[in-house]
């Protein structure tokens, strides 16, 4: 009897400690900015006996929020559709259909590479920026000044920030392109503040069971002059292809200047 109480006792304050872990998760994902760091909180909420289905269905959500915000479009509708297929009785599911149902609805291919929709000194629709909201039109605006062409956009990471980093990414459909050659290609530059200050450009392949095809971040040649660049990558989609994923990426406390942006299948 005292073995069975003591049990019943654990697994209560199990289910009970749910709640203020998931709220010491939301503050680490929002406040501190910290997403990889929410993701393995919100596991921890996940992986808690006795946990309020409100609670867990919320901590999925999270997960979905965090990995949509790191770019990661598979990992994002994977936890996305779990809430709505598992949590269709709690209030996250609603949010999460609409999210796949917009993700379905959106056109096959990138969007807004030109700039063109969009306010000068807000962030670039159709683009997701990695940033708590406050910071979001701080760390990708639009510009007309200072530009190559008519409207480009700085990466760039704010003060506050946990880590001198920002990025602006896409992520797309990657069925179009199944089996082709594609090249992105964009114009970088840099304003420094500090000699290791650099901007990059990636693209990667999201294909079936979350592996990980074509990859290239331009670690090998970042961007540091403060002239206008032309950069290029050029990678094969995998047959198996599900997302096509890429964007710009600021290190330091530099500007990084982007512009025309272009996608195109060469083969």
């Amino acid at each position: 009897m005292a073995l069975t109480l003591a049990l019943t006792t654990a697994f209560a304050q199990t289910g009970a400690d749910a709640p203020r872990q998931l709220e010491a998760a939301i503050h680490r994902e929002i406040v501190l900015g910290d997403l990889r760091g929410a993701i393995e909180a919100y596991r921890g909420v996940l992986a808690l006996e006795g946990a309020p289905r409100p609670v867990t269905a919320r901590a999925l959500f999270q997960i979905g929020q965090c990995e949509e915000k790191l770019g990661k479009r598979t990992a994002a509708e994977d936890a996305y559709r779990r809430v709505a297929d598992s949590y269709s009785d709690q209030e996250p599911a609603a949010a999460a259909r609409a999210k796949l149902n917009e993700w379905e609805q959106e056109a096959a291919g990138p969007r807004n590479l030109k700039f063109v929709e969009g306010t000068v000194g807000k962030w670039p629709p159709r683009w997701t920026v990695l940033a708590l909201p406050k910071d979001m039109d701080f760390m990708a605006p639009l510009q007309h000044k200072g530009c190559r062409g008519e409207t480009c956009v700085i990466v760039q990471s704010p003060p506050s920030a946990p880590s001198s980093y920002g990025s602006m990414t896409q992520s797309f459909d990657a069925s179009p392109y199944r089996g082709k050659t594609v090249r992105l290609r964009a114009w970088m530059k840099v304003d420094r503040e500090l000699p290791d200050d650099h901007g990059q450009m990636y693209m990667t392949i999201s294909r079936a069971n979350r592996r990980t095809g074509f990859f290239d971040n331009m670690d090998d040649r970042p961007v540091r002059a403060n002239q206008w660049t032309q950069c290029e990558i050029v990678g094969a989609v995998d047959r198996d292809a599900q997302f096509i994923d890429f964007g710009f990426m600021s290190f330091g406390k530099g500007r990084v200047w982007v512009d025309g942006v272009t996608f195109e299948v060469v083969r």
